[in-house]
């Protein structure tokens, strides 16, 4: 089973031994304020180099390649593109972004975007290609999944999609993971949520019931995003939730 912790930049050398203890993975979050520092880049490319599977998720507060700014769009290109320069360094194979959609815009402004997105997005795809990294598109505040199948489409070689179904059931009109899923995702953040905000608890403490969803899934990375110890998923997801999950505190 490919486990991962998500991790940001700043505390990923802290963790390696707990990585290493639990048996997982990372997914690094390439936190813009360290995105610069090369001596952190050079010594967590060494101390990866042989050990477990990591990702990467790229920036994304505050930016769109659809942006009606035109300093925000070159912004977000450029985060973009040195952030997979920072991928490869670390020798990561695959890279998780956002599509940058803001909260709120109906369905047909959803979809409205998806070959406007599927265009700005060639540069990125390029660069990527390049490097061997495999970019993983997630859903953030789409109101619905048919906003984000342009865009997996217009580049099926080189681009997949990220599920997170905390996303799914806070920030989109697609609440119930099934709509989601038939777009097939090859990479899945785990996390759960009261229903009402983006909690990031562990498997079991809210109403995602992962138990009953998930299990086709879990051949296929699956990135912990939870803002606590972890053990409490892991061992929820090393016995296949094959328990009916308890909620509560």
């Amino acid at each position: 089973m490919d486990l991962r912790l998500s991790l940001p930049l700043g505390e990923v050398t802290g963790k390696l031994e707990a990585l290493r203890a639990w048996g997982v993975g990372l997914e690094v979050y390439l936190d813009p304020e360290r995105l610069e520092d090369d001596a952190l880049f050079h010594a967590l490319g060494q101390a990866l180099a042989e050990g477990p599977p990591t990702s990467v998720h790229l920036p994304f507060w505050n930016l769109d390649l659809l942006s009606p700014d035109p300093e925000v769009r070159g912004l977000t290109l450029r985060r973009l593109l040195f952030g997979l320069e920072r991928a490869a360094e670390l020798g990561v194979d695959r890279a998780v972004f956002h599509s940058g959609i803001p909260h709120g815009r109906t369905p047909e402004e959803a979809e409205a975007r998806g070959e406007r997105l599927a265009e700005s997005l060639k540069p990125v795809v390029r660069r990527a290609r390049a490097l061997g990294i495999r970019l993983l598109l997630e859903n953030t505040h789409e109101p619905g999944p048919e906003a984000l199948r342009p865009v997996l489409e217009a580049y099926p070689e080189a681009l997949g999609f990220c599920f997170d179904a905390a996303h799914a059931r806070v920030f989109s009109h697609t609440p119930e993971p099934e709509p989601w899923l038939a777009l097939n995702p090859e990479h899945l953040h785990l996390n759960d949520t009261d229903g009402v905000y983006d909690r990031h608890w562990n498997l079991g403490r809210g109403v995602l019931n992962h138990a009953r969803w998930l299990p086709p899934f879990l051949g296929r990375p699956l990135v912990l995003e939870v803002r606590e110890d972890p053990q409490p998923s892991l061992d929820l997801l090393r016995r296949g939730l094959d328990l009916p999950l308890t909620r509560g505190r």
